[in-house]
């Protein structure tokens, strides 16, 4: 049997997409946490043991894959949550790099936001000129997807892993602003939601650690 091993801080970040299929195939793999003091404290050696010398790092049978979108889309490719067909794949793949533009356009508030060392600039008007922006070109291409959707998610198929993205990833927001969501892309609501109450997640969901903010 396969052994995986997921390397990744005491945080959800980056690694928690591919936490969340893990749990929904009810595949085990051993979850290594490092706390950020550990990590980047004088004399720590474990940067080093990393190809990249950063995380995510999955391990598979003692092979290390670094970066988070390729250990997301190999674990997807494992464990069903990529497509069934060569067509849904490349779909499942746009969507991911879709999200990836997403993140990209709210960096600049999200530098602010979650505290990065260095960084300058109000939150409040950066929320209004760069994440709000994002917020609704990207809801608008979510809504326009579900509308056509046979399954409620971005695939026909059922759930992939770029649903997860989207949604790990909209979960944070809300809790640095809690009125992220909002009420005028309905779709995309009950879209989350249903991603949130899906009986293979949903056990995961309840008993995860609290994120650290």
């Amino acid at each position: 049997m396969t052994k995986y091993r997921l390397h990744y801080f005491n945080a959800r970040g980056y690694a928690e997409v591919t936490r969340d299929m893990f749990h929904m195939a009810g595949v085990h793999f051993e979850d290594v946490r490092y706390e950020l003091e550990d990590w980047i404290k004088e004399g720590s050696t474990t940067k080093e043991t990393m190809p990249f010398g950063q995380m995510p790092v999955l391990e598979v049978d003692g092979e290390k894959i670094p970066q988070s979108a390729a250990i997301a889309r190999f674990v997807a490719n494992e464990l069903g949550f990529a497509g069934k067909s060569p067509v849904e794949k490349a779909w499942a793949d746009a969507f991911a790099d879709l999200y990836k533009d997403f993140l990209n356009e709210m960096k600049p508030w999200a530098m602010i936001a979650f505290g990065y060392p260095g960084q300058s600039g109000d939150r409040g008007e950066l929320k209004k000129t760069v994440l709000d922006p994002a917020r609704k070109k990207y809801f608008k291409l979510l809504s326009k997807t579900l509308e056509k959707s046979k399954s409620g998610f971005l695939l026909d198929s059922g759930i992939c892993y770029a649903d997860l993205m989207f949604f790990e990833t909209t979960t944070s927001l809300i809790g640095f602003e809690s009125g992220f969501l909002g009420t005028d892309f309905p779709a995309v609501t009950e879209y989350f939601k249903r991603i949130g109450e899906h009986p293979k997640l949903k056990p995961y969901l309840e008993t995860r650690p609290v994120q650290p903010k």
